[in-house]
């Protein structure tokens, strides 16, 4: 017998870290967003710079889409209970999946890799592409039915398919059979309340992060250290380090894609909705984002070539217009809070 829920939905190309939680929120709170605003109020378009040796590769860099920091950020933001499953066998994993929609928790699964759905014919069965995530909603002895972002209607999944895509280890993203439940209160607070709380978190991480891999000052190590990835790591290994980072310049993460933004693009479409909730003007540092989204390609090419001191300055000057967006933006919500606290002080 099919256990099936059914949350509202919205299709949104290339926004599957978000799309789940994004119809979370809706079905419990009634806030309908859009995935670019659950994007931009997860602080998502961001950047992180992993050295790791027992990576593969050893230097990773993100750029633009959501990890599962951005996850706990969110359910943090909205007061949810979040509970992350990861690493774990199959059996358990899929147990744990049953009880949270027996619960009417629905769990977010992954990453997934995009070769086992078959309902992405193009990919199935010819291109791994492991760092999908999709919403769980029902199932039954054969198959976990889901909401995928880029599709309408509920997708069936084989369960011995759900298996083989479930059992990834992607660095930043996860471990094999990981499932993540949002428990999203009924009520949250006022959005202007949540959207300054956001980017005034989202300023101390580009501007002032924990550690210097993040933001602003992981731009301006990267752009120190990547002229001498070729004599630290070697040729080859080089190579395949480049080759994330272009990886990832694209949005979604696409080694030969040209839709070359970082995902700077998914937070100026969060501003451009937040701004009027908040009564905020954001004109000033969105245009700073879209000089630094302007220097992407020139940064993607200069990597395909290998021209790293190109794009060492590609970086540095990412890094100097984003500076520019995020003192502007801190200076903006430091302003407002002052008005309101005033306010209410009066």
């Amino acid at each position: 017998m099919d256990q099936l829920l059914t949350p509202p939905h919205r299709v949104a190309h290339g926004m599957c870290i978000v799309n789940g939680i994004r119809d979370l929120i809706d079905w419990r709170s009634g806030r309908d967003w859009s995935n670019e605003f659950v994007f931009g109020l997860g602080q998502g378009s961001g950047f992180a710079y992993i050295r790791a040796k027992i990576a593969k590769p050893p230097r990773q860099v993100y750029w633009g889409m959501a990890t599962s920091r951005q996850h706990e950020y969110l359910a943090q933001l909205l007061g949810a209970d979040y509970t992350v499953i990861e690493n774990r066998t199959f059996k358990f994993a899929w147990n744990k999946v049953r009880e949270a929609v027996n619960a009417g928790t629905l769990p977010v699964l992954g990453p997934l890799d995009m070769f086992h759905l078959p309902y992405y014919e193009n990919i199935y069965h010819k291109q791994h592409i492991p760092i999908h995530y999709v919403l769980l909603v029902g199932y039954n002895d054969q198959n976990a039915y889901i909401h995928d972002t880029d599709k309408g209607s509920v997708q069936a999944i084989p369960l011995d398919e759900l298996e083989l895509s479930w059992n990834v280890n992607v660095p930043a993203l996860g471990k094999k059979n990981r499932l993540m439940t949002f428990d999203i209160p009924k009520t949250l607070a006022p959005n202007d309340v949540l959207i300054r709380k956001s980017i005034t978190d989202k300023c101390q991480t580009m501007l002032h992060p924990p550690v210097n891999m993040l933001g602003i000052p992981g731009m301006k190590k990267l752009a120190h250290e990547i002229i001498h990835w070729p004599d630290e790591l070697g040729g080859q290994t080089t190579v395949a380090c480049l080759l994330q980072v272009r990886e990832y310049l694209n949005t979604p993460p696409d080694i030969t894609g040209n839709h070359l933004t970082a995902a700077r693009e998914l937070y100026i479409a969060f501003l451009q909705e937040a701004g009027p909730m908040a009564g905020l003007d954001f004109t000033n540092p969105i245009a700073h984002l879209h000089e630094s989204m302007g220097v992407i390609p020139q940064l993607a090419h200069a990597i395909q070539q290998g021209e790293l001191e190109e794009a060492a300055h590609c970086i540095r000057q990412v890094a100097e217009f984003e500076t520019k967006a995020y003192t502007a933006f801190s200076e903006l919500v430091a302003r407002a809070v002052c008005v309101i606290e005033t306010r209410n002080a009066a």
